[in-house]
């Protein structure tokens, strides 16, 4: 991977004060590359440039519009295996994962691009038969957009897919963990489509300094939205800073995401469910579940079966095939995983499989039983190869404890009834939820996001067209 600029108004340039930051590779160690730095001038600039651009693109065929994302998807799937590389390097994730990055963000694409020919507008009826009433809606101006690392690249597509379809221009600033996966890629792909300069730019900066330069974007007029999707704490802190400029904002932030195993599941298949849900990406997954809920009398089978499948999984360098689970994202993920297991522990739980040691960066997939509610893994969200299993009462019981939680982004409920699990499901307080399917998991034409410290605001489909646009209402008196 080679070093990394700035891409503004369509020119790859360095930082303007000189600085650079290194990134550093999960599965080798090995230095990546020396990524620019960006400060408050550099933001300015963006903005300026994306600003500049947003007139002729706002203005520009829908059917161009459509034109430029269908070409990018194409050229994400030609390009496929050096992206699936890039990813493997960048972030640690198996080749499965890199699959589903790649291929899901351009089905993100592809749905904007059925977008662009969305009606604009409606027609409202007046007490005057002279007039007519027209509620019209138009591109906002220019959004900002941070991307994590975890699942970088259709996690950037879902963030700023929809918003140029809609006619918006875009700064987006990538985490410094992955910032070529997290936005170089992407961007690239549309700008060989076609995007013209300055409608997509990419500011990153080092660790310690995003603060200050998503501070000083958001503060500009021109920003007139915000995505933003990582930590609860981060999100927080970046919802301040735009609600105190009135600027609408999504947050789609952390999960504690539960599975209730109702008393009919078929618990072979559940096991199978969850080892996805518990351990894909090494559960660096907002949408990962962390918390197993099972009636008591299922519990001693179901925790037998998890475990099994836990320690059946393949842990090593994501390179190799067969590996299903790769490294951790740095040393403070590993030091994270290994204190809430310890901590369990202290709490009186009882370590199944794994045991929250790490080589490395490398570590064997854990499952937890007897949890107690005291426990910091009974409230923090683990990301990490981590699943505890409860037992519980009954249904009332397993919906109770679900709905004990601060966070609300997404769960799962299974069950041999599917009638019973939608009603289950429509019980609990989340964003999403999956019924017989593992907690991992959306579609680029849903609606996704979740609730309580989980964050606020829809990405996808038509909910996310109505927040990258304005509406705009029109009196035509006769």
């Amino acid at each position: 991977m080679s070093d990394q600029l700035l891409l503004i108004g369509g020119k790859y340039v360095p930082a303007r004060d000189g600085q650079v930051f290194p990134v550093t590779s999960p599965t080798t160690g090995e230095r990546l590359a020396d990524v620019a730095s960006a400060d408050p001038a550099d933001a300015d600039a963006a903005v300026t440039a994306a600003h500049a651009a947003f007139h002729d693109w706002s203005t520009t065929s829908y059917v161009e519009r459509r034109r430029i994302l269908l070409r990018a998807a194409d050229l994400l799937e030609e390009h496929a295996p050096e992206h699936y590389d890039a990813l493997t390097l960048e972030t640690g994730a198996v080749r499965g994962w890199g699959e589903m990055n790649i291929h899901e963000a351009a089905a993100n694409l592809r749905e904007a691009a059925a977008l662009t020919s969305t009606p604009t507008g409606t027609l409202l009826p007046s007490h005057d038969p002279r007039t007519t009433n027209m509620s019209l809606r138009g591109p906002a101006g220019v959004v900002l957009a941070m991307i994590p690392w975890n699942a970088p690249v259709v996690l950037a597509a879902r963030a700023v897919a929809i918003a140029l379809a809609a006619g918006n221009t875009v700064i987006l600033r990538p985490s410094e963990l992955a910032p070529h996966s997290a936005g170089h890629l992407l961007a690239a792909a549309l700008t060989r489509a076609g995007l013209p300069d300055g409608v997509i730019n990419v500011l990153t900066c080092s660790p310690g300094t995003s603060r200050e330069l998503v501070a000083t974007l958001i503060a500009r007029t021109e920003v007139r939205r915000v995505v933003f999707i990582g930590s609860t704490p981060v999100g927080r802190a970046i919802a301040q800073v735009a609600g105190a400029h009135l600027t609408p904002a999504v947050m789609e932030l952390g999960g504690k995401n539960v599975t209730l195993v109702l008393d009919d599941a078929d618990l072979d298949r559940a096991a199978d469910l969850l080892t996805v849900a518990a351990f894909a990406n090494s559960g660096q997954v907002c949408m990962s579940t962390d918390r197993v809920l099972v009636p008591r009398r299922h519990y001693d089978h179901l925790l037998a079966r998890v475990t099994a499948k836990a320690q059946a999984l393949t842990v090593g360098d994501p390179r190799t095939p067969g590996t299903d689970i790769g490294p951790l994202i740095n040393r403070r993920a590993a030091t994270h995983f290994r204190e809430l297991v310890a901590d369990a522990r202290e709490h009186g739980a009882t370590v199944l499989a794994g045991g929250g040691h790490t080589d490395g960066l490398l570590a064997r997939p854990t499952v937890l039983g007897n949890v107690g509610r005291t426990a910091r893994l009974a409230r923090e969200e683990a990301f990490s190869p981590l699943v505890a299993v409860e037992p519980c009462q009954d249904e009332a019981d397993m919906i109770q404890r679900a709905n004990d939680s601060d966070y609300g982004l997404i769960a799962s409920v299974l069950s041999a009834d599917a009638d019973r699990g939608v009603a289950v499901a429509r019980r609990i307080h989340v964003g999403a939820v999956h019924i017989n399917g593992p907690s991992v998991g959306d579609e680029p034409h849903v609606p996704f996001g979740g609730v309580g410290l989980s964050g606020f605001g829809r990405l996808g489909g038509a909910e996310a067209w109505h927040f990258f646009t304005e509406q705009k209402t029109l009196y035509c008196h006769g």
